[in-house]
C-alpha cells in the first residue's frame, strides 16, 4: 500500500490463531536469532517501559512508521526502550540465514533513520509464535507496549495512538484494565460485525448502492470499535451514490475526528484527485481536496513526501500548476533522502514533477 495505514476498506477477517496472550499478561521473553543494531535485551526489567514493534522489510506500511518510532525514541530516551524486531520476512531454502543479512542490509541503509534497538525473528518464526499469533495479531506493523511492572499494557498500531499511551504509561496513570476491557469489546465486535459486513459486500457486489450504503448507517450505532473504519468505508460508498454528498462529508470528517490524522487526511484528499480510484469519479471536489492534503501538510510540518505529493497533486488538478510545481519540488527533495522509500515510489513522485514542469511550459 502506497501509505502508513491501511484504510481503503474495511477488513475484517478474522484470525485463525487461539488467542493465548491478552494485554495484562507478563511479556513473553525475547529469544531472537540476531540483535542487528543497539543494545540486546536480554530480559525485560522491573521498573523500565519497553516498546516492542513487529515490522517485516517487504512491509510498505512498516517503512512508514520507522521514522516515527526514531521521534519516539528520540523523545524517551533513557525513558524507553524502543525494539523493533523483524518477523516473517521471506524464506531462503538454501540459506537459512538469508533474511538475517537481508535485514542487516535495511538497518545499514537505513542509518540515523531508524535509530532503535533493532533484531531479528529466526527462520523458525519463535518470536511470531510467541507474540503476534499468540495475540492474534495477524498483520504489521504491531506494536507491544510493556510497562513497569513487565506486562503488556497496549497492543496496537505503531501509527494508532502509541505516542498517547507512552505518555501515560510513563506517568503511571494509563488504565490497562480499561484497555484490556477494549480489546475485548473489540474481539467480540469483530465477530458480531462478521455477518453484517458480508451482507455489505454482497449489496456492493450486486451494485446496490444506496442499499449498502444503508446498511452501513444501521451497522455504525452498533460497531463503536469499528467507527473510524466504517465512517471511511461510508465516503467511498457513498462516491458511488452521491459523489456530492461524499466530499461534503469527507470535510466533515477532515474537520471532526480525523482532523488530527494525517494519514487519514491524506486517504481522504488522494481518493479525490487519484486517477485510478474506480470507478473514475465524474466531478472530483479539488477544492475539498485541497483543504484537506493542507492540513494532512500541516500535521507533519511539510516533512512527509507523500502527503506533499498528495497536496501537489490537489493543486495541479485545480489548474494552480504553481503551488502544484512548489509542493511537488519539496515532495522530490524529500523522496530523494528517504531510504524507507521504495525506488518505485521515488520515480512516481519525480514523474509527477516532471509533468508538472511540462504544463508550466506550455
Amino acid at each position: 500500500m502506497r501509505y502508513a495505514i491501511a484504510v481503503a476498506a474495511l477488513t475484517l477477517a478474522l484470525s485463525s490463531w487461539a488467542q493465548t496472550l491478552n494485554v495484562g499478561d507478563p511479556a513473553p521473553a525475547l529469544p531472537v536469532a540476531k540483535w542487528v543494531k543497539g543494545q540486546p535485551v536480554k530480559a525485560f526489567q522491573q521498573g523500565k517501559v519497553y516498546v516492542v514493534e513487529f515490522w517485516a522489510t517487504w512491509c510498505g506500511p512498516c517503512r512508514q512508521t520507522i521514522p516515527h518510532l526514531t521521534k519516539l525514541a528520540e523523545k524517551y530516551k533513557d525513558k524507553v526502550t524502543i525494539i523493533g524486531v523483524s518477523v516473517w520476512e521471506r524464506a531462503n531454502a538454501n540459506d537459512p540465514n538469508a533474511h538475517i543479512q537481508r535485514v542487516e542490509k535495511f538497518v545499514q541503509e537505513m542509518g540515523d533513520k531508524m535509530n532503535y534497538t533493532v533484531a531479528v525473528d529466526g527462520a523458525e518464526g519463535v518470536i511470531a509464535k510467541t507474540w503476534m499469533e499468540a495475540a492474534g495479531q495477524n498483520g504489521i506493523p504491531a506494536a507491544f507496549v510493556i510497562d513497569q511492572q513487565k506486562r503488556i499494557v497496549w497492543i496496537g498500531h505503531p501509527m494508532g495512538g502509541l505516542d498517547e499511551v507512552l505518555e501515560k504509561v510513563l506517568a503511571g496513570n494509563f488504565d490497562w484494565k480499561a484497555e484490556a476491557e477494549r480489546q475485548k469489546r473489540l474481539r467480540e465486535q469483530m465477530e458480531a460485525i462478521q455477518a453484517d459486513y458480508a451482507e455489505y459486500v454482497q449489496l456492493m457486489q450486486q451494485r446496490k448502492y444506496a442499499d449498502a450504503l444503508a446498511k452501513l448507517d444501521a451497522m455504525l450505532p452498533k460497531y463503536s470499535e469499528f467507527a473510524s473504519d466504517l465512517k471511511l468505508t461510508r465516503f467511498e460508498t457513498l462516491l458511488r451514490v452521491d459523489e456530492k454528498q461524499a466530499y461534503a462529508y469527507a470535510l466533515q470528517l477532515a474537520q471532526n475526528e480525523f482532523k488530527d490524522n494525517a494519514q487519514v487526511l491524506n486517504f481522504l484528499a488522494w481518493t479525490i484527485v487519484d486517477d485510478e480510484t474506480q470507478p473514475p469519479l465524474q466531478s472530483p471536489d479539488y477544492q475539498a481536496a485541497i483543504t484537506i492534503a493542507r492540513r494532512a501538510v500541516e500535521l507533519t510540518k511539510e516533512e512527509d513526501a507523500n502527503i506533499l505529493d498528495t497536496l501537489a497533486y490537489a493543486y495541479f488538478k485545480s489548474g494552480d500548476v504553481q503551488n502544484a510545481l512548489k509542493y511537488q519540488k519539496m515532495a522530490v527533495d524529500l523522496a530523494e533522502k528517504d531510504p524507507a522509500m521504495s525506488a518505485d515510489a521515488k520515480q512516481e513522485i519525480r514523474a509527477r514533477y516532471e509533468k508538472f514542469q511540462k504544463a508550466a511550459q506550455k
